[in-house]
């Protein structure tokens, strides 16, 4: 079936375009007539070479934080859901989300709920349809919209401050390393030439050292280069693998001073989905299971799998967390405190709050630790790139003396 290509009008004189598969012209027609649009042109769409990189691309949490802030304000005016769809594509600017809103808006038309068909698109979290799905079923879908803009929004900075704080320590570290190869493989052979020239014969064990580091790099940079992506490649294999996950995730919480901060992130995590999840109204135990799909580390979904029987058991929550020894003890007495008041939805978003305290002191701290480190490691590779230049000139300077 041909695919065409239209450009049309709405009542209220917006222009929109699209494209729809059809058998021909007047199909187009009937089509968008349905949809109180007026076609101003239709051609038929030739694909031709158009490489769209944002189909191979996730959609960003901030722009699913957007939409669904927009989503809820156009619901809380009253608009269909249908409609909603159809308005918040045409002003989407992420391509691939453009794509999938007008996908999603064919599947409503055809009589499927707003779940189903946005759960038939993988780049839309599993949390994110499954409180639409209870929006749905309870008459809130704007309020549990509201909810899940916010709660993206906090995912989202987040995620940003993290990456803030490591990204400066990273851009100063391979800057730093490539100055250094530079200066070892093209410098420092012209400095060992001149003192040749000089008759120097028997040069100082820092000077051999960073020589022989310097020959290596200047005749076996290919093969260093080749070593350096295949182990790129098999480390990559390997934490794909379901052991080599389970090291990471594993090396993560317990690796010195980072350790601590990861374990603050992933409660912080843990702790707003799951409160918003019981707040919207889903039982505990279905709460869990979304839950350990997003908190990221298979270790605590381990954690979480094993939580999940003992609620089936009828076990507390809070003390079946108190003996996991992967949450702080903190979040499993809180938990509690809000299972005895009755107040657990209150408690968690409490508990988020304090742990994106704890997180936002943490990573900017990471940046007050690391850049020390990052220059008393600098400082001792240069002085002694530094100390095996100057010993042979001082060896020529005593020599004459």
């Amino acid at each position: 079936m041909p695919t065409f290509q239209y450009e049309a009008k709405t009542l209220r004189g917006n222009i929109v375009k699209g494209k729809i598969d059809a058998p021909d012209e007047e199909t187009i027609v009937e089509i968008l007539r349905r949809k109180d649009h007026y076609p101003i042109k239709i051609v038929e769409y030739k694909e031709g070479f158009n490489v769209n990189l944002s189909e191979y691309q996730r959609i960003p949490m901030k722009d699913i934080s957007i939409f669904a802030r927009q989503f809820a304000v156009v619901l809380e005016a009253g608009i269909t859901i249908l409609k909603a769809i159809e308005i918040l594509k045409e002003q989407s600017e992420n391509r691939k989300l453009k794509r999938i809103l007008s996908e999603v808006f064919e599947e409503i038309q055809k009589g499927n709920s707003l779940s189903e068909s946005m759960g038939k698109h993988k780049d839309f979290p599993k949390m994110f349809i499954s409180m639409i799905a209870v929006g749905e079923a309870s008459g809130t879908l704007d309020s549990i919209m509201n909810r899940m803009a916010g709660y993206y929004d906090k995912e989202y900075r987040l995620r940003q401050k993290i990456k803030s704080a490591v990204t400066y320590p990273i851009i100063v570290s391979v800057f730093a390393v490539l100055v250094i190869a530079m200066l070892v493989t093209f410098v420092l052979p012209r400095f060992v030439v001149m003192l040749d020239s000089l008759g120097v014969k028997e040069l100082p064990l820092p000077t051999r050292i960073v020589m022989g580091i310097s020959s290596i790099l200047q005749h076996y940079y290919i093969i260093i280069v080749l070593i350096i992506i295949a182990i790129i490649v098999l480390v990559n294999r390997a934490i794909k693998t379901e052991n080599g996950t389970k090291a990471l995730d594993t090396f993560k919480m317990k690796v010195p001073m980072f350790g601590s901060i990861y374990q603050k992130i992933v409660t912080a995590r843990f702790a707003r989905t799951f409160g918003i999840l019981v707040t919207s109204g889903l039982s505990v135990i279905d709460s869990i299971a979304i839950s350990k799909e997003v908190v990221g580390n298979v270790v605590i979904k381990n954690v979480l799998d094993a939580l999940e029987e003992d609620i089936k058991k009828g076990e507390s929550l809070g003390e079946s967390l108190k003996t996991s020894n992967v949450f702080p003890l903190m979040l499993s007495q809180m938990i509690k405190i809000g299972e005895e008041s009755g107040t657990l939805d209150y408690v968690l978003d409490k508990t988020a709050e304090f742990y994106d305290g704890e997180v936002d002191s943490a990573t900017a701290q990471i940046a007050v630790m690391v850049e020390p480190l990052i220059i008393i490691v600098l400082s001792v590779v240069v002085g002694f790139i530094i100390i095996s230049v100057i010993l042979p000139i001082f060896n020529i300077y005593n020599a004459m003396g």
